[in-house]
């Protein structure tokens, strides 16, 4: 997701523990949903899609599903339909609105403002952007930032000490974090789900997640303030030997390049009359017009995509040490540049997925040592210019993180949008580039062509119609959007 939706953090869901299927959230709401009235039936997407019959909003909608293909889901104009009738439904839209402007920069006009608040469906029309409008809406952020208009939200506390034994893994105080619901309306939350992973595995996937980021960091830091983690007996400050050494101890270390839809609201309804209450998906994505149309002048306008690099390691069977497996990923986000856990929430069946490339052995070795070269390069710049969310956007959003280290393993990137600019970076890569003790090192060197070599999506380029093509997530005939059938098709073309 170029943009993930901060967690909402008002209503808890009942805690869970090492569930076999995760436990479903039970929010301070009514059990019984209030803003939804349907006709009864055996089939709760034939429910929704009555209403949705019965509903009428401005012109078809490029949310609106294809009915039948993910029963978990409910269309957009259909929720935003019936939740704006009532006046906290009006308030509700008031602050997706605001929302909207706090996640992307751009300012909705007061004319269409008060067309989403009388007719609700018509918010569709605002989550639609350029590429152009999605790069100026993130300078306009950061402006914002550094002239002390918004303020950046506090650092994630670490799990770890600063020298961590890798062999007290499962020692660590690291609780599962809770999915929390915020009821935006009578019937109409946002927030997470958990997934159906362990509370061991996500306490393991969260550990390595930090190892990796810490380390990855630790090329800018002073020695007495490196972070190192031990490892049959042997110590280390640097990504790369930690990684090559679980390799040579008997890890089996994998990476793939992965893209889903990026959840941009993250919206659920209630299924009508259920009780207790099961929460059903209300895909809301950002929308990027492509600019690219087909001889009657249809436009191809995809969902936006979240891209990750997964990193999986497994203990071999005779693997040295502490024996654990974990899976964590690499991206740019809005709460940094680095390494997260894999699989704390679950993602909606709707968001799709779909791997790019994979990679094993020496490439997979090399693929992390340019996403922790990167990692240091983009945070280090951050830094020194003061960028808002860590240079999210100005440095680059999940798309361009990935895609770089993509194109410097691979010579090839899939991810659309691009946004960088690559300017702000340069400077950070340069002095790397000229360090006595960095200058051979062909980590750097690779980035800044990979650099050079990936393109903005900002202006059309030779790759813009493969790479929106390759966002899409899902096998023909699986798109959620009926709008995603129609992309497909003129992006083939």
């Amino acid at each position: 997701m170029p943009i993930r939706p901060a967690a909402p953090g008002v209503t808890t869901p009942a805690a869970t523990t090492t569930p076999a299927t995760p436990a479903t959230p039970t929010p301070t709401a009514p059990s019984r949903p209030t803003g939804w009235t349907a006709p009864s039936g055996p089939a709760v997407r034939d429910a929704f899609n009555v209403v949705g019959n019965a509903l009428k909003h401005a012109g078809p909608s490029d949310f609106e599903l294809v009915p039948g293909r993910y029963p978990d889901a409910v269309s957009l104009p259909t929720v935003l339909s019936a939740v704006g009738q009532s006046p906290q439904g009006q308030a509700a839209l008031g602050k997706v609105l605001d929302g909207f402007k706090a996640k992307t920069g751009v300012d909705v006009p007061p004319e269409l403002r008060a067309a989403v608040l009388s007719n609700p469906a018509a918010l569709t029309n605002v989550l639609e952007l350029t590429p152009g409008q999605l790069a100026g809406g993130i300078v306009a952020l950061n402006a914002a930032y550094q002239s002390g208009k918004i303020k950046k939200g506090e650092d994630a506390k670490p799990l770890l000490p600063q020298h961590f034994d890798l062999s007290k893994l499962d020692d660590v105080d690291a609780p599962r974090p809770k999915p929390e619901l915020k009821e935006l309306a009578p019937g109409l939350f946002q927030g997470d789900l958990p997934s159906a992973t362990s509370d061991q595995q996500i306490k393991r996937n969260r550990v390595m997640a930090e190892v990796f980021g810490r380390l990855a960091n630790n090329a800018s830091l002073p020695a007495d303030q490196k972070f190192s983690v031990t490892h049959g007996g042997k110590e280390f400050t640097s990504l790369d030997a930690f990684a090559k050494q679980l390799t040579a101890d008997g890890y089996e270390v994998n990476v793939s390049f992965d893209q889903r839809i990026a959840n941009f609201s993250n919206l659920k309804t209630v299924a009508p009359g259920s009780n207790p209450p099961v929460f059903l998906d209300v895909p809301a994505p950002l929308m990027v017009k492509t600019g690219l149309k087909d001889a009657l002048g249809k436009e191809a306008v995809v969902p936006a995509v979240h891209s990750e690099m997964i990193v999986s390691i497994k203990a071999g069977p005779n693997a040295k040490g502490p024996r654990f497996d974990a899976d964590l990923k690499f991206y740019q986000g809005v709460s940094g540049t680095g390494f997260f856990p894999c699989n704390v929430y679950a993602d909606p069946s709707w968001c799709g997925r779909v791997s790019q490339a994979q990679l094993s052995g020496a490439k997979a070795l090399e693929a992390i040592s340019v996403a922790g070269a990167f990692t240091d390069v983009v945070n280090t710049t951050a830094k020194a210019k003061n960028l808002y969310a860590d240079g999210y956007g100005i440095t680059g959003v999940c798309n361009d993180s990935v895609a770089v280290v993509q194109q410097a393993v691979t010579g090839r990137a899939d991810a659309y949008p691009l946004l960088m600019k690559d300017d702000v970076l340069y400077g950070a890569l340069k002095e790397r580039l000229h360090d006595a003790n960095k200058a051979d090192d062909p980590t750097y060197k690779a980035i800044k062509k990979a650099m050079a070599e990936l393109p903005s999506d900002v202006r059309h380029n030779e790759s813009q119609k493969r790479r929106a093509l390759a966002s899409l997530p899902w096998a023909a005939g699986r798109e959620p959007f009926a709008s995603s059938s129609d992309a497909r098709r003129i992006l083939s073309q």
